[in-house]
């Protein structure tokens, strides 16, 4: 991957790279090839100051500017491994995922890159050497690493390409986080490894997204779900001459944001399905029909089969090789040399795969994905709260919310639970990112079980 990233750019340095959108959806700034081959040198220059060595992890935790591609780049280039850092961490969130990476330095908006940087060197790596590291929620509230060859990115990076037939001569529009695979490997790698220029937009906006597809002659645009709820609704453009491709995934798209977005907008968002553990696994065709409710066909080279219990277990070039630093989940988490989702899966009449839930209970927020043991075990110590029970709740605009379900210690006093859910609140904005805070507050008598005695998290959604 980012050999080819790197030829590229070397190819026709006075080509545009990326540019940058204000708040507006303005043109904000520009940086053409040479520019970036130019600030991979300084950051590498920069690398060697801190005396990474190939092999070693780098965090990374830079706002969305003309930094950010380079910066990665180069970190690749240098044969370390990136770690990308979700910004809307908390301290204490934050310091533990640095903990458990064992990072050698921190490249965030602190760093100073040298004005002047050499040429840029490409490291050799070892074969299979992480040259990512993710870290995604984990089934004991403990963050998981998940290590992901150059091997592994440029297996999926290439299926994808022919998949969707990108080129490098259209520009895809940037609107995702920039530190998960949806939004860093698929939309930022994958441009850099076809050449496509990125244009990167300061948020997400329903109204500037729209406007931005209309007037800057983008091809293509990745989304989550929530994203086309938000654009079917929102005011702007109808028409987008240059656009082919939108690619909806991260999260299940409801069928009437698939149905209202194609009536609207006279394209049918492209499903695809994946995870940080797979990278993608299957995608909905470029050319024929686009089952709404479907997640498509597999990649190639990549193997997708259902359990008898309906899981979902994947083996191709995009898997892992396993968890960082957990050899115990790793076995668990592999059978036949298969890696267990812990979605349910079920074909359709199409041929096509239907993600039908989960088995893990995972909460999905716009995307993103909260682990309910996170969210009971930064609030179920508050005092007053006898049992604390996190669980995803429908909507329309998220997908899901987090949803709080709570037994008290004293009854219901109506004045007491009020003055019980401020202070649940106030704890989930000092322990909890923005995404994992519950929504939604529910005081019950008691939590409804199961014959096991377990919780029945599917009765309370």
């Amino acid at each position: 991957m980012i050999r080819a990233a790197l030829e590229r750019l070397e190819s026709d340095p006075a080509r545009e790279a990326v540019v940058g959108l204000d708040a507006r959806g303005a043109v904000r700034w520009r940086m053409s090839a040479r520019d970036v081959l130019a600030a991979i040198g300084g950051w590498q220059v920069w690398l060697d100051a801190q005396g990474v060595e190939p092999g070693e992890r780098v965090a990374l935790d830079l706002p969305r500017g003309p930094e950010l591609l380079p910066a990665h780049l180069a970190v690749l280039a240098s044969g370390a491994c990136a770690v990308p850092i979700n910004p809307a961490l908390s301290e204490h969130e934050r310091a533990r995922v640095l903990e458990r990476a064992e990072v050698r330095a921190m490249l965030d908006a602190a760093a100073e890159r040298p004005s002047a940087g050499g040429p840029v060197r490409l490291a050799e790596a070892a074969p299979g050497a992480p040259a990512l590291l993710i870290f995604t929620s984990g089934t004991t509230g403990e963050p998981k690493g998940v290590p992901l060859s150059r091997e592994n990115l440029e297996a999926n990076l290439d299926g994808l390409a022919g998949t969707w037939g990108l080129r490098p001569d259209e520009r895809l529009l940037h609107a995702l986080p920039a530190h998960h695979v949806h939004g860093l490997v698929l939309a930022l790698y994958g441009s850099a490894r076809m050449g496509m220029p990125v244009w990167l937009m300061e948020r997400f906006d329903a109204e500037r997204v729209l406007g931005a597809l209309a007037e800057h002659g983008i091809a293509v645009f990745m989304g989550v779900p929530t994203m086309y709820h938000r654009m079917v609704d929102a005011p702007g453009p109808d028409a987008f001459p240059s656009m082919r491709l939108f690619v909806s995934g991260s999260a299940p798209l409801a069928e009437a944001d698939f149905h209202g977005f194609e009536s609207r907008f006279g394209f049918a968002p492209l499903e695809r399905y994946g995870l940080t553990e797979t990278l993608i696994v299957a995608s909905n065709p470029l050319d024929g029909a686009r089952v709404p409710g479907t997640v498509g066909r597999p990649l190639p080279r990549t193997e997708v089969r259902l359990a008898n219990d309906g899981e979902i277990e994947v083996r191709g070039p995009g898997v892992m090789c396993g968890y960082w630093q957990d050899e115990e989940t790793s076995a668990a988490s592999f059978r036949d040399g298969f890696f267990r989702t812990g979605d349910l899966g079920a074909m359709h009449e199409s041929g096509h795969l239907r993600i039908a839930g989960r088995l893990k209970e995972l909460i999905i927020v716009g995307g993103s994905n909260v682990l309910p043991g996170e969210v009971e075990h930064a609030l179920a110590g508050e005092p007053g709260v006898d049992e604390l029970v996190a669980a995803g709740v429908p909507d329309a605009d998220r997908g899901e919310i987090v949803g709080a379900f709570v037994v008290v210690h004293e009854g219901g006093d109506p004045a007491a639970l009020r003055e019980l859910e401020t202070r649940l609140r106030e704890r989930a904005e000092r322990e909890l990112a923005p995404y994992k805070r519950p929504r939604l507050y529910r005081f019950l008598a008691e939590l409804p079980r199961n014959a096991m005695g377990k919780v029945d998290r599917r009765s309370l959604r």
